[in-house]
């Protein structure tokens, strides 16, 4: 199934010889992607090709590897990049476990809890000064391979601009006018759709070591909204909220703040059931721990070294137990076969465990990602199969099931959700006002 690119195109070259560069390049990404969504050789699929017309070829093809939207959307929805696939770039799945071999550091952070934390956990590692974060990048070269051993470096630094910020919402999306607190650059879960893998320039995991200076009410000054009774900040963004926090013991910080600040939600996203400090604080219902959820199936074949999802909703019932409210994002869902069976029994298993008055919201986005992360996820997960459905360029640039079929996943969540309480607040993520009124989801601007 997995055979290499220089294969594939020495073949068509072979059966196309006055086919020129660009026109082998766009039919070997075609037969590569045919030949894995299939799981046949590609030898197969090129000996079907029966027609010497470069157009005629490329149709073919096109309807073969996108049976449901060839022919319903424009020809330039379907995005064919070059083929250089580099499986030595593969992602390692084995462990999550943090022991950084090298921790860079400012000067300025010496002083902080932090720093003096890090010195005695990790004793072992290796400690470098760097003048500055911004330098330090400008001279070393960033790849793919680099962020694979993103667990072998550790930067911290004093944030001083981006700590807090609004949400970078995508172009003419409905907007729910959330803002950002940032608690760190980085993850070590090995999710395949993750934006990180695309979009993270260093080689390694960053952590501000002055967020105490951020907590105060003249810089947390978050944007009242439509959709809820309360203004939303939340970490999350850049990392997840809660996996870095036995290290870090942000959420001490935080959740005093915000016990205080009772007339703004705060919202700590996660993956992880890293959960001590937030039981040991107790919580406020403004408080939010909400957990990034998907069907058991797409969990074990995308979301690796990250807990199951029976281990994030028994997290979820403590926190319950310990005054926080909890939220839930079905963010990405998946299309595959049984997609519905496996999305209804996440939900069903959600409220066996969570009684619906305590949480506070649900939000439900279909998986996007830019273009540019179709390559390395191809790279860093070889065997896949999130690539296999049909993913079309949108507007903004970001690979999309089709509208239609986005609009059948969200009726059907929304639904679902429904029918097990109809007073939890369910909105989309990332999708335009037509798209949440055609899905049932029905807020104006």
């Amino acid at each position: 199934m997995y055979n290499t690119v220089t294969d594939i195109i020495q073949n068509l070259k072979n059966k196309f010889p006055f086919f020129g560069i660009n026109k082998i390049r766009e039919l070997s990404r075609l037969v590569f992607e045919i030949s894995k969504r299939e799981n046949i050789g590609f030898g197969d699929v090129i000996n079907e090709i029966d027609d010497p017309a470069y157009e005629k070829v490329k149709v073919f093809l096109l309807k073969r590897r996108y049976p449901k939207t060839y022919g319903f959307v424009p020809k330039d929805s379907f995005y064919l990049p070059d083929m250089n696939i580099n499986y030595n770039e593969c992602a390692d799945l084995n462990s999550n476990k943090f022991y950084p071999k090298k921790i860079y550091y400012t000067k300025d952070v010496v002083n902080s809890a932090l720093y003096g934390r890090i010195k005695t956990l990790y004793a072992n590692a290796v400690f470098i000064e760097i003048e500055s974060l911004k330098k330090f990048l400008c001279e070393n070269k960033f790849s793919v391979n680099g962020y694979n051993r993103r667990k072998e470096n550790l930067f911290l630094t004093n944030e001083k601009y981006d700590f807090f910020k609004p949400c970078p919402c995508t172009k003419n999306v409905f907007c729910c006018n959330y803002s950002i607190l940032n608690t760190g650059y980085g993850c070590l879960y090995e999710c395949s759709y993750c934006f990180l893998q695309g979009y993270q320039n260093v080689s390694g995991i960053i952590l501000p070591c002055n967020i105490s200076d951020f907590l105060c009410k003249e810089r947390i000054k978050p944007v009242k909204n439509h959709l809820f009774d309360l203004p939303r900040v939340g970490s999350g963004e850049f990392t997840d909220s809660l996996l870095f926090d036995d290290i870090t013991l942000f959420s001490t910080d935080i959740v005093k703040f915000f016990k205080e600040n009772k007339h703004i939600s705060f919202e700590f996203k996660t993956k992880s059931i890293n959960i001590d400090n937030l039981l040991k604080l107790g919580g406020s219902r403004n408080i939010v721990v909400s957990w990034s959820v998907n069907s058991e199936k797409m969990i074990g074949e995308n979301e690796f070294c990250a807990p199951k999802l029976k281990d994030r909703l028994l997290a979820a019932k403590k926190c319950v137990q310990a005054g926080y409210s909890v939220g839930f994002h079905f963010d990405p869902v998946i299309l595959y076969t049984g997609w519905r069976q496996g999305y209804k029994k996440a939900i069903d298993d959600i409220f066996d465990f969570i009684d619906g008055k305590y949480i506070k919201w649900i939000s439900v986005g279909s998986l996007r990602m830019p273009a540019v992360l179709k390559k390395v996820i191809e790279n860093r997960f070889s065997k896949n199969k999130i690539l296999d459905e049909e993913l079309l360029l949108s507007h903004d640039g970001k690979l999309r099931y089709e509208t239609s079929r986005r609009i059948e996943i969200y009726k059907y969540l929304l639904e679902q959700i429904k029918l097990r309480s109809d007073k939890v607040s369910v909105y989309l993520c990332m999708e335009d006002i037509n798209v949440w009124n055609l899905s049932g989801f029905k807020f104006e601007k």
